[in-house]
């Protein structure tokens, strides 16, 4: 394998999307291969996550390297 198709750890995980993100690709999209909408659910969760985070005013605190 190369560089570019070694496959990668990631740091943060699987992300399971919830049936409220089901329901919102949906009404969005309309029907949709399984993969594709799986997918899109995913997307639609890391956004509604991060609009919660954003709207709570909350930061991530990183450590900064010296």
């Amino acid at each position: 394998m190369n560089e570019a198709t070694r496959p990668t750890k990631s740091k943060i995980g699987t992300i399971e999307p919830d049936r409220q993100d089901f329901r919102a690709v949906e009404k969005e999209h309309g029907p949709l291969p399984p993969a594709k909408r799986y997918r899109l659910a995913q997307a639609a969760k890391v956004i509604r996550k991060l609009e919660q985070v954003a709207l709570s005013g909350k930061t991530m605190n990183r450590k900064s390297k010296q």
